[in-house]
């Protein structure tokens, strides 16, 4: 029987869908609409008008789903009649039937073009009608061949574009590539001659963005398997191929290296398909003070050419004489010498976890009202799920008074559940520009916890942003830090902040550190989990979800958690219920009932 045990399953929205809690795609939709009526020489007031728009959306700092909710649409600098029915139908259907219709008008490669900074609309014109470059990829060809004719400032402007653009064409979300890929091993584990099929490469060792697709196969025919698989019709192309290995394309675009070893070899492949290179390598050094060779198809000994087979990969590190290391450690940052040292941590599993600190609701920005998500977290084994929807000082947001009626509501709901389980009052701040936290200081002491975040301004001086997240974390209601770098996987890098600076204020003020589990975050970076982790201070585990199923992306975090070298201890959702609430009663600022 084949065997295949997924590290990741997650059957919610994928990030191709709208992501409600994102402005700046209605913003990028608008602007697409305006920069191919403009291509197209329409008239110059809707082309406008389309850009004002765009600069309206991607300005607000509340969602514009609260804004529709209100029927306030209108009232948004830009926005008439007639865009304000464009936005609702983004927002009830997920796509705007007009922006489809003017995407098929233009060449299917040009709209990237438009979307670049360092090209004006009139260039992607000239570039297109005069030379024929329509795409990223003819686009870089001819930067390559020095054929384009732009001036100095632009082409260097433009050759970063490029660079950035050649660096991703391969890379994917973690959250994107794992479901994806965890299909994919399913399909390949019914396969004939396939016994045991696994991830490896940088999937498996949880990296938050990846590369191709790394699957390792045990078979009694690896020549015959590899051709089995090429035959496949999920296979739209096939790279490069060898007996015992293939490079494919599949028909979702998926580049994925596919490799078949005998069964006794699986053990020794998987682990040489794991590591990173430096990882490897820095192994292969130490083997070879022993006499030994690690290949991909098994422990060699160097004096008798012979084969040392292992049935698993603590048996590989064993020979070395070191405990197995965990494929998320397997980077070359310190985990051979800790190991060596006897001082690998116990690193947290998903099992560990008891409860999700950030889900949104139906009152907020979510889709789900608090009976659906208490329902979610017992089918997922929790003990606790805290609500912390949005919230803003005026009227926008979840407003005090909406507050309260929900904490209410919470506090109601939690006397008809099981007493294994229990919902948390909680609330997600906007750090204002100066660093305060402007809302109702009685009703934030009513509440279980308070979470902080900046959702803008994150494009000023690194002085000043790191002044104001050290600022609020010194507010004495505030509990915890949501994803603190602010980065938008694929989107948007991080923002200038001195982190340094941002982990030494959460080890004085006794603040907790999220890591944000949703695809688009991974945040905290597993760079910095481990800096914190070093400074003794605690993180949490959220997964911002606004749908129920988003609440499944907790897995994510828990590998993000393992990069980052965190065992239980060091993270808040591995307590249970009451030591949660002892844990932030300690602190003095919940009322965890």
């Amino acid at each position: 029987m084949p065997v295949y045990a997924p590290l990741y399953q997650y059957t919610g929205h994928s990030c191709s869908t709208m992501d409600n809690r994102d402005n700046q795609q209605f913003s990028t939709i608008f602007l697409d609409i305006a920069s191919i009526l403009e291509l197209q020489g329409d008239d110059p007031f809707r082309i406008r008008a389309y850009r004002r728009a765009a600069q309206t959306l991607a300005a607000l700092s509340e969602h514009i789903r609260n804004i529709a909710r209100r029927g306030a649409l209108e009232s948004l600098p830009g926005i008439g009649k007639t865009l304000a029915r464009e936005i609702q139908e983004l927002l009830e259907t997920g796509r705007l039937r007009y922006h489809e219709y003017l995407i098929t008008t233009v060449p299917e490669g040009l709209l990237p073009l438009l979307r670049l900074p360092s090209l004006s609309t009139e260039q992607v014109r000239a570039l297109w009608r005069t030379h024929d470059i329509a795409s990223m990829p003819q686009l870089a060809q001819a930067f390559h061949a020095e054929r384009l004719p732009l001036d100095t400032p632009t082409l260097a402007a433009l050759g970063q574009a490029i660079a950035a653009w050649e660096h991703e064409q391969h890379r994917m979300l973690l959250g994107v590539a794992l479901p994806r890929a965890d299909i994919l091993c399913e399909r390949l584990a019914g396969l004939p001659l396939v016994e045991q099929v696994s991830l490896a490469g940088s999937l498996r060792r949880g990296a938050a963005m990846v590369g191709d697709i790394n699957i390792v196969m045990a078979s009694p025919d690896p020549p015959r398997l590899i051709h089995i698989c090429n035959q496949q019709p999920e296979i739209r192309q096939i790279l490069a191929t060898e007996p015992t290995s293939t490079m494919v394309v599949t028909s979702e675009g998926l580049r994925v290296s596919l490799v078949a070893v005998l069964p006794p070899q699986f053990a020794s492949a998987l682990h040489y398909y794991t590591g990173s290179a430096a990882h490897l390598t820095a192994l292969r050094r130490l083997a070879r003070y022993r006499g030994l060779d690690l290949t991909q198809y098994g422990v060699l000994q160097l004096d008798s050419g012979q084969y040392l087979t292992i049935t698993a990969e603590a048996d590989m590190y064993g020979l070395l004489g070191l405990p197995c290391i965990a494929p998320e450690l397997r980077e070359d940052s310190g985990e051979i010498e800790a190991a060596e040292a006897g001082k690998l941590p116990a690193l947290v599993t998903l099992e560990d976890i008891r409860g999700d600190l950030h889900v949104q609701s139906a009152w907020g920005n979510g889709a789900h009202s608090l009976e659906e998500i208490a329902q979610m977290g017992q089918r997922l084994g929790y003990q606790y799920v805290a609500i912390c929807d949005y919230a803003t000082a005026a009227d926008r947001g979840l407003t005090p008074a909406k507050l309260a009626a929900q904490v209410a509501a919470i506090r109601r709901l939690n006397a008809t559940l099981p007493e294994t389980f229990r919902l948390l009052a909680g609330i997600e701040v906007e750090i204002s520009p100066d660093g305060e936290v402007d809302f109702d200081t009685g009703l934030l002491q009513e509440l279980d916890l308070v979470i902080a975040t900046a959702h803008t301004g994150l494009k000023e001086p690194r002085h000043k942003l790191t002044r104001r997240l050290c600022k609020a974390m010194e507010h004495p209601l505030v509990d915890l830090l949501a994803h603190p770098t602010g980065r938008m996987l694929g989107r948007q890098g991080m923002p200038a902040i001195d982190m340094e600076a941002v982990l030494e204020t959460a080890v004085e003020t006794g603040t907790y550190l999220e890591i944000n589990s949703h695809v688009l975050r991974l945040d905290l970076p597993d760079t910095y989990v481990r800096q914190a982790r070093d400074l003794g201070v605690t993180l949490a585990l959220g997964s911002e979800a606004q749908h129920m199923q988003e609440m499944r992306t907790m897995r994510l975090g828990v590998l993000t958690a393992r990069r980052g070298w965190l065992g239980p201890g060091q993270l808040l959702n591995t307590l249970p219920y009451r030591g949660l609430w002892q844990r932030l009663h300690d602190w003095g600022v919940s009322n965890v009932t």
